[in-house]
């Protein structure tokens, strides 16, 4: 599959969190659309990884989707 897929992917579910962040006045709604912005940049990364044939960019990714929640349960959100 072409990297160009990734990217476009990636842009719009990145497109649509930052709409939601700048948009929505609520603030589960704004992590969410964070949420979002942060899955798109992971997919990137995964797009990446592929590319290159490596796998640091997955693990890269992975420790982003450990780290996101851990921030948002300890409160320092």
């Amino acid at each position: 599959m072409n990297i160009g897929w990734y990217l476009a992917v990636s842009a719009l579910i990145f497109a649509i969190g930052a709409g939601g962040v700048l948009v929505r006045r609520n603030p589960l709604v704004i992590l969410l659309c964070l949420e979002l912005m942060l899955n798109a940049a992971n997919l990137a990364l995964i797009g990446f990884s592929r590319m290159w044939g490596n796998g640091d960019g997955q693990i890269f990714a992975l420790i982003v989707m450990v780290v996101a929640p851990a921030r948002s349960l300890s409160g320092s959100a």
